[in-house]
């Protein structure tokens, strides 16, 4: 299940407001683009800026439209691991495929305080866990030789990957390796990575599935020329604090509107006329393949 491409939903809003129609269309219209499955309340869908009641109305949303047709992850952060496993119960009642953890923030334990806190997690529900190492957020990397260590527990399956160099090692273990840092996707899968959980897959997952594809047919030269196409896109969708600029794009495309929560901003207007010139790069590379196909 833990492979392919894997999208952190962003969450729509509407004058401070969590937009729920905008939510569900969105839901609706990944569900139908070749993805993996759909992350929800990931960093990318601002989950730390959420209260409590929105977190939930946001997975019941996606959720109601998902409804078995793609797998959900939910994502649970934070810096106290006990408010981890509480959230964690919270969330069993819904019928998702796991939960993408991260270490805790902030705090920056050790290796053997993130093996703890990981433990304590696998202890306290039997659906999967995504390990999530993200130490530019957390302050602190989840080491191969501590994956290791947790992969021995039978429900953590994978891992989000985002620090490069660890790819080779990571792919090693008996662990799926989805890469979390979309430059550096085509890296992860060339090193045996199985997927990614990729925040640009809001405007192009055809083509990041495309890429994984010529991957697996061992047609890597052909993949990243492509994909060395696709890389200055990439980089404007993350030249704000993310997701202001994967935001801007959708509100291009008129799916929702631009809006994020303070204290992140919205794409700069310099930026909004570089994406909008981006969009005719996306045109242009789409229509290029079909006429190879």
């Amino acid at each position: 299940m833990y492979s392919g491409i894997w999208l952190p939903l962003v969450t729509p809003f509407r004058s401070g407001e969590v937009d729920i129609e905008a939510l569900q269309s969105l839901a609706d219209h990944y569900a139908r683009t070749g993805i993996a499955g759909i992350v929800a309340l990931g960093t990318t869908g601002e989950a730390a800026l959420l209260s409590d009641i929105e977190r939930v109305t946001v997975l019941q949303a996606i959720s109601d439209v998902v409804d078995g047709r793609l797998p959900l992850l939910v994502g649970i952060g934070g810096m106290d691991t006990r408010e981890f496993v509480r959230e964690i119960r919270r969330f069993e009642r819904w019928d998702v495929a796991g939960f993408l953890v991260s270490a805790p923030a902030y705090v920056c334990p050790d290796q053997a305080g993130i093996e703890w806190h990981f433990e304590q997690i696998a202890r306290e529900t039997e659906r999967p866990i995504v390990l999530y190492d993200v130490p530019h957020r957390t302050g602190a990397p989840i080491e191969p030789d501590t994956v290791a260590r947790l992969a021995e527990h039978d429900n953590i399956v994978a891992i989000k990957a985002c620090v490069s160099r660890h790819f080779d090692a990571l792919c090693k273990l008996p662990i799926n390796v989805l890469c979390g840092t979309d430059e550096a996707f085509v890296d992860c899968l060339a090193s045996g990575g199985h997927g990614g959980i990729l925040a640009s897959a809001h405007v192009c997952a055809d083509l990041l599935v495309e890429i994984q594809s010529l991957m697996q047919a061992q047609d890597e030269e052909t993949a990243r020329l492509i994909f060395e196409r696709l890389k200055p896109v990439l980089k404007l969708l993350f030249a704000a604090p993310n997701p202001s600029a994967i935001k801007a794009m959708l509100s291009l495309e008129g799916r929702i509107a631009d809006e994020v929560r303070m204290p992140i901003t919205r794409a700069s207007e310099a930026l909004v006329a570089q994406l909008a010139q981006a969009r005719e790069t996306l045109h242009a590379l789409r229509a290029k393949l079909a006429a190879t196909v």
